[in-house]
């Protein structure tokens, strides 16, 4: 199979993950109006298992589905309404996220550059929220910090934990498998 389709392929199948995490959503209003998901799993997994390109093609594919209609947003919203939002800003954040992930740590599986990849990738999503927060409540940088980042910090860490030794091992078995080149050529 070529490499670019081995890239095809996994990217469609991180979308559906994200999607999937997206659907799998609850809110707690008396802590923030802001859903918890596991969609940012699926955001550290296109950053840390695709090529930049196809890491920013997954999650830009997971935003035009759930602009078409399809209810792959979190609590099954759908549609250009949340793109523009109050948590727009956190799905905006997301193919930027998982390029700067895949830029940041390339095809390595050393500890250090993977962690300090799902910091970056989190920070992204984060200020992103924050952005999007700030410009359609008014919110100021004080509330939107409280209202959209404390309340998931251990939450997102807790994904992270479990995207960390996923990401490691499927690096090892690709590189082993396909060779670290077609990770290059496929980005």
């Amino acid at each position: 199979m070529p490499h670019y389709m081995r890239f095809l392929v996994l990217a469609s199948f991180i979308t559906a993950i994200t999607a999937v995490g997206a659907i799998t959503s609850f809110t707690l209003p008396f802590l923030t109006v802001v859903p918890f998901s596991l969609q940012v799993l699926g955001v550290y997994l296109a950053g840390g298992l695709l090529p930049p390109k196809w890491a920013f093609l997954s999650m830009m594919t997971y935003l035009i589905l759930g602009a078409l209609g399809l209810p792959v947003f979190a609590e099954g919203g759908h549609g250009v309404a949340i793109l523009v939002g109050p948590f727009g800003g956190y799905l905006w954040a997301f193919p930027v996220a998982a390029w700067a992930m895949s830029i940041l740590t390339g095809s390595t599986t050393h500890k250090g550059r993977l962690i300090a990849g799902l910091a970056v990738n989190l920070i992204i999503i984060y200020l992103g929220g924050m952005i999007g927060l700030i410009l359609t409540t008014h919110a100021t940088v004080p509330h939107a910090f409280l209202e959209g980042v404390v309340p998931f910090m251990g939450w997102d860490a807790l994904k992270a934990v479990i995207a960390f030794p996923i990401i490691r091992k499927a690096r090892a078995f690709t590189i082993a498998r396909w060779g670290e080149h077609s990770y290059r050529q496929a980005g």
